[in-house]
């Protein structure tokens, strides 16, 4: 099966810190590919230039206004956001009928409904190519709840020949959006590791990792207040953080202000060997959310074996409650935060073991890729 995925989330390179998402639709395409599917990748670019080879997968760059602007900061009210947007949308349509018309393609996977499935549902009025729409929590949870978008994302959905979403919670939003069954299929990706370095030399007794953009939504500054209490309770632990975004500025400050430059490390985007040097070396994994589905970061810890520390948002409290690879905290509680960082550090790691292996067997690439295939083949 000759197979189109339409993205505007693709990196650069494997070690692409900056492209989230998209780190899991490379490889979820080389899985395909690895499966024995020829493979299209079509996405926008967003740096000109060079960019590495993916084994197996043809890919598509086409030029649009936005430069290298992630989507998600995008205000249509901006003239020039709204250029790029409207730029992409008439570029990627004129880009996937000309690939299309000249590659003929079997299937579109649209990941994910804005702006990649309405492209794919204009080819499927023109030319009857089916496509299944794979939803992210900012499709149905923000771009779903805008009056002027929701008709279009639930129109996506209903054109779909099949629509999954990346989380159980979200696939019954996008279940009463779109009216139809949307079932969960897990976004993960394949870590190497090899690719692991010599841990930091600043690491202490207990060390933390967060790993997501610097906003108020990822819960920075719950972790920064949390990491604080944690320091002055006296115990010898360290937080190694990775990201980027608008409250960048805000992290390194606090850090500053309360002398915690010794044990809060703030970074930028992590690249791919960055990421599992310390997630290989770090000793827990914190996702503070206050709004969230299933980060793909959270099945990255668990293919690595580490327990989590969780917000209750989204599917990740309920995962960890029915398999007991960490713990749970109510979001934008400080002190609860606080509290299981405490008893993280206290812990018998090897408690965590069994429950992290059997939780991340759900999340193996392989096999939802070949779970899409068998519904679609």
């Amino acid at each position: 099966m000759h197979v189109c995925i339409i993205t505007s989330s693709f990196p650069l390179d494997p070690g692409d810190g900056r492209a989230a998402a998209g780190l899991f639709v490379r490889d979820f395409a080389v899985a395909l590919a690895e499966l024995g599917e020829q493979v299209t990748v079509l996405t926008p670019d967003k740096c000109g230039g060079p960019k590495a080879a993916v084994p197996g997968v043809t890919t598509h760059w086409f030029a649009w206004g936005g430069g290298d602007k992630p989507l998600a900061y995008l205000k249509p009210w901006r003239p020039l956001d709204a250029f790029a947007m409207w730029s992409l949308l008439r570029n990627g349509g004129r880009a996937l009928r000309e690939l299309a018309a000249a590659e003929k393609f079997d299937h579109v996977l649209a990941m994910w409904a804005v702006p990649a499935g309405y492209l794919a549902m204009g080819l499927q009025k023109r030319t009857g190519t089916p496509f299944t729409t794979w939803c992210l929590g900012s499709d149905i949870w923000t771009y779903g709840e805008r009056p002027g978008l929701r008709n279009i994302v639930r129109r996506v959905l209903q054109r779909s020949a099949h629509v999954y979403a990346d989380g159980i919670e979200l696939g019954c939003a996008a279940s009463r959006l779109c009216g139809r069954p949307v079932p969960f299929l897990p976004s993960s990706r394949q870590l190497d590791p090899a690719l692991a370095g010599a841990p930091p030399e600043s690491r202490r007794s207990f060390n933390f990792l967060f790993v997501g953009r610097y906003a108020e939504v990822k819960g920075v500054d719950v972790l920064l207040a949390a990491m604080r209490d944690v320091v002055e309770s006296g115990h010898d632990a360290s937080l190694y953080m990775f990201g980027g975004g608008p409250m960048e500025g805000f992290v390194r400050d606090y850090v500053a202000a309360h002398g915690l430059g010794e044990r809060v490390h703030a970074g930028g985007y992590a690249g791919l060997s960055t990421l599992v040097t310390h997630l290989a070396s770090c000793d827990c994994l914190v996702i503070p959310s206050r709004m969230e589905s299933i980060p793909v970061v959270f099945s990255d810890a668990l293919q690595m074996g580490r327990p989590l520390i969780v917000s209750d948002v989204g599917d990740m409290g309920a995962l960890l409650r029915e398999v007991a690879a960490g713990y749970v905290v109510v979001p934008g509680d400080v002190t609860a935060l606080a509290d299981a960082m405490r008893r993280m550090i206290t812990a018998d790691a090897a408690e965590f073991a069994p429950h992290i292996e059997t939780l991340a067997q759900r999340f193996e690439l392989k096999r939802a890729a070949q779970k899409w295939l068998d519904a679609v083949g």
